[in-house]
C-alpha cells in the first residue's frame, strides 16, 4: 500500500541528491564563521558559536531543526511530492531563522563610529556559503516538486487530476 503522495511501486527512500547537497551546504554556511566584531577579536559570529555557548544556543538552535527537516525531506523527495514540498517549507524556515540569528548578531556589534559599520567588519566565508546553500535548497526543492508532478506523484487529488473516486 502506498501513501497518497507516493506513486505505487516507488521506493520508500528516494534521495534527491541536489536537495541533500544543498542542505549540507546551508549547514556548512551556518556553522562557518560569518564575521567578527573587529580584527582583534578571536570569537566569530556563527551558528556554531551560538550552539556551543556554555548555556546552550537557545532559540538559535531552531535553524538546526529546520535543516534536519530539509535533510529528511531530501531523503524522500524523488518519490514524494509532499516530501519535496516539505523541503520548500524547510528552506524558508531555515532562511527565516538563520536571518534572525544573523540580524541579532549584527545588533550585538553595536554602534560604531564609521559611516558604514557593516563594511568595516571582518567578514568570513560563512554568509556567502549559507546564502548559496539556501538558494540551492529552495531551487532543488521546487525542481523536485515539478519533477514529481510531471511523473504523476502528486497524489490522486493533485491539481489538474480528477478526484480519486472519478475515472
Amino acid at each position: 500500500m502506498s501513501s497518497p503522495a507516493q506513486k505505487p511501486g516507488s521506493p520508500l527512500l528516494a534521495v534527491d541528491g541536489g536537495m541533500l547537497v544543498a542542505t549540507l551546504l546551508a549547514l556548512a554556511g551556518y556553522l562557518l564563521p560569518w564575521f567578527r566584531k573587529g580584527d582583534g577579536y578571536a570569537w566569530s559570529f556563527s551558528g556554531w558559536a551560538y550552539a556551543s555557548l556554555s548555556d546552550g544556543g537557545g532559540w538559535t538552535l531552531l535553524t538546526f531543526g529546520w535543516l534536519l527537516v530539509a535533510g529528511g525531506a531530501a531523503l524522500l523527495a524523488r518519490g514524494s511530492t509532499a516530501a519535496a514540498m516539505t523541503g520548500v517549507v524547510a528552506a524558508v524556515g531555515t532562511l527565516v531563522t538563520s536571518l534572525a540569528v544573523v540580524a541579532a548578531s549584527f545588533a550585538v556589534v553595536g554602534e560604531q563610529t564609521a559611516l558604514n559599520p557593516v563594511a568595516q567588519l571582518p567578514f568570513d566565508v560563512g554568509l556567502p556559503v549559507l546564502a548559496a546553500g539556501l538558494g540551492l535548497l529552495l531551487a532543488t526543492s521546487c525542481r523536485a516538486i515539478v519533477r514529481g508532478e510531471a511523473h504523476g506523484r502528486g497524489g490522486p487529488d493533485a491539481p489538474g487530476r480528477p478526484p480519486a473516486n472519478m475515472s
